[in-house]
């Protein structure tokens, strides 16, 4: 089909293209489609009521519309879907022209049709506008959408652990949530923290979950975790926000002690030689920046490397004598030999 006004193509076509790419880049044949299709049948699951189906033989993709169909993503729905979750696609019939468009939903839609469905549900807008379909593409994806935030995916996979599932991701977030309850303190972004309708009520609170999760998926007991927030509080228990910096700093610590040779209590006691330097934790915090910079102007931040290097030589300053894991002398923050004119205190120089 041609079309003088916008670039058009058959759905089916752009099906089959994506159907020879997972074949030839990811080795997925039609067996394996055919085994996804027949554990969909299978649950019993239905299409919620009211879809509207279309057959993919009648559907177009505007192509100065819609981004470019993207094969890991479309397996990925393939293998995991659920008809239950299939929320309409949405189409345009512009009037003259003799196609339907797909706008929104063409990931969905190809999946299906690789799945062995004959058509998909969908809205339709009959419109004389042109236009229509790029305006919409815009709102809905721009501004009609917000993405979920790590807050909202780690409420929702405690829900579905109350609820029963023990999927991994459920089973590793209500162990790291039970870490940050018996420490008293909250695990929640920094808006949430100032709403009046906060979910948390303790007087200290993270905000960090991609680091708070990364404790868990080194350490799946949650010992990690718990050690590093007790730490923290009890060094520093007149901050409210436990930091995010001495977070990260104490865990790529603990990730660099490949063999555990690290004693108990050993976050403790850097912490107290931190204080020593430093009365607030967001202080040595700010302060490793600042070292940072001098030592590598020019150089992008790098958290894990910097604050476990700072800490680590913050030790070693106060004469400390448990050897802490560093990444090489080509990342030391110089603290002792180079440090920045304004790094210490006048009455801790």
């Amino acid at each position: 089909m041609t079309n003088n006004t916008r670039l058009v193509r058959r759905f089916l076509d752009v099906v089959e293209e994506v159907r020879l790419d997972l074949e030839a880049n990811h080795g997925i044949a039609q067996e394996h489609f055919d085994a996804f299709r027949a554990r969909v049948d299978g649950n019993g699951h239905e299409f919620p009521e009211g879809s509207h189906f279309v057959d993919f033989n009648t559907i177009y993709l505007d192509y100065e519309v819609q981004r470019a169909a993207i094969a890991k993503h479309i397996l990925s729905i393939a293998r995991n879907f659920d008809p239950r979750l299939c929320t309409p696609g949405n189409t345009c019939r512009v009037t003259g022209e003799e196609y339907t468009t797909l706008y929104d939903g063409q990931q969905h839609g190809i999946a299906m049709a690789l799945l062995g469905y004959a058509g998909m549900p969908v809205t339709i807008v009959y419109t004389d506008d042109p236009a229509f379909p790029s305006y919409a593409f815009e709102m809905l994806n721009e501004t009609g959408k917000k993405n979920l935030t790590p807050g909202d995916l780690h409420r929702n996979a405690l829900t579905r652990y109350k609820l029963g599932s023990r999927e991994e991701k459920n089973v590793q977030a209500r162990t790291l949530q039970d870490q940050f309850d018996i420490n008293g303190i909250d695990l929640e972004d920094k808006g949430t923290r100032k709403s009046p309708n906060r979910g948390g009520n303790n007087d200290y609170f993270f905000s960090h979950f991609k680091y708070a999760y990364k404790t868990i998926e080194l350490d799946g007991k949650g010992t990690l975790s718990y050690n590093i927030l007790n730490a923290i509080k009890t060094a520093f228990p007149l901050q409210e926000e436990i930091d995010q910096g001495v977070f990260i700093g104490l865990y790529e610590l603990s990730r660099l002690d490949k063999r555990n040779q690290l004693p108990d209590g050993w976050m403790s006691e850097v912490l107290h030689s931190v204080k020593k330097f430093f009365s607030s934790s967001h202080t040595a915090h700010s302060k490793a920046k600042m070292q940072w910079a001098y030592v590598n102007p020019g150089a992008t931040w790098s958290a894990p490397s910097a604050m476990s290097n700072f800490l680590r030589e913050l030790y070693i300053l106060d004469s400390g004598d448990i050897k802490l894991p560093y990444h090489g002398e080509g990342a030391l923050m110089q603290v002792a030999t180079n440090p920045a004119p304004q790094l210490f205190p006048k009455a801790a120089a």
